[in-house]
């Protein structure tokens, strides 16, 4: 016995100072992505004060050369594109974002979800110039159609400050009981929409835009009963973290947002089908999308908007996942 708790103690030491110094690490990478970011903002200011000290000089003269180049260009329109954004966590979001535009630089907000009657009314409460597009996310066309949107017009062009990934739903029950079809549209939605839509975008990110990824708490972990869509938000939450390292060098940042169970949102109600669930710690709307919103801002890599989500996000990273399925299992 005093062999076999010796060899513990000295694995335990070994892999508690391993976890340590992944940890010192993880927290330093972090530190150079947030001075990467902060020196991007710092040369645009310097750029402008000195474009503003030149035009007081010359007294906002220019030659021909330059005074016909002003004539033809027109700035292009800062937009922030918003999925999902008929109900839910989408609709909070833009709401939030038309409340404080300036701290996204945002001028125009559009609206991607299904539903146009829901669409409709929220644009009627924003205050910000917004554009409705009722596309549904599963067909390839509407993905087309939203990507002839940013190509734009010679009156306007675009560029996209924020994009907030929303878009998805799941499903309780076993794979069987769920079915292969709405499975099918499930990872349909959560994953290949997703990527496919954000990639669309990138190349209209302005330099210094954020990405949301609406991830969950539930892509930390396999669930049984929950198991396509735990397995959907695995994808969306590494694809995030991926992209974040490739959009680094455009100093564009991703925030994989991860929470728990939102109750006020109806995606509850939608997963359960009419059955009953009674989950424990549920979220509320105003709080994930305040504390998410913030960690978008701030370029935050993964944001956990609530204790409980914290927490799982940090203890599934520590039990192995032959554990985890049947601790899960309590949970729904």
């Amino acid at each position: 016995m005093q062999i076999i708790s010796s060899i513990w103690n000295h694995l335990a030491g070994f892999f508690g100072n391993l976890v340590l110094i992944a940890g010192i690490i993880g927290l330093a990478i972090g530190l150079i992505e947030r001075l990467i970011y902060r020196l991007r903002k710092t040369k645009e200011t310097s750029a402008e004060n000195k474009q503003d000290f030149r035009k007081s000089l010359t007294g906002n003269k220019t030659g021909d050369g330059e005074e016909k180049e002003q004539e033809t260009s027109t700035p292009a329109i800062r937009l922030a594109i918003i999925t999902g954004a008929s109900s839910g966590l989408g609709m909070a979001y833009a709401k939030a974002v038309d409340q404080d535009p300036k701290a996204y630089q945002v001028d125009e907000i559009w609206l991607v979800a299904r539903r146009k009657d829901r669409l409709d009314q929220l644009a009627s409460e924003l205050h910000l110039p917004v554009q409705v597009l009722p596309l549904d996310l599963i067909r390839e066309e509407s993905l087309e159609e939203l990507k002839r949107r940013l190509e734009g017009n010679p009156q306007a062009s675009y560029t996209v400050s924020l994009l907030l990934n929303c878009a998805g739903f799941g499903a309780f029950g076993s794979s069987e009981e769920v079915g292969y079809v709405k499975e099918g549209k499930m990872i349909d939605l959560n994953d290949r929409a997703a990527a496919q839509l954000t990639n669309i975008v990138i190349p209209y990110l302005s330099t210094g835009g954020r990405i949301g990824e609406v991830c969950s708490v539930a892509g930390f972990q396999p669930i049984p009963f929950l198991n396509a869509y735990a397995a959907s938000k695995a994808f969306l939450y590494s694809y995030s973290r991926s992209l974040r390292v490739e959009l680094l060098k455009k100093k564009v940042s991703v925030t994989a947002i991860c929470p728990y169970w939102v109750r006020d949102t109806g995606f509850i109600e939608t997963a359960a089908d009419g059955k009953k669930h009674h989950l424990l710690f549920t979220s509320t709307t105003k709080k994930v999308v305040s504390l998410s919103l913030s960690a978008v801002r701030k370029r935050h890599a993964v944001s956990t908007p609530s204790l409980v989500a914290t927490v799982d996000r940090i203890f599934c990273g520590l039990i192995p996942d032959s554990l985890l399925t049947y601790i899960m299992t309590r949970f729904l």
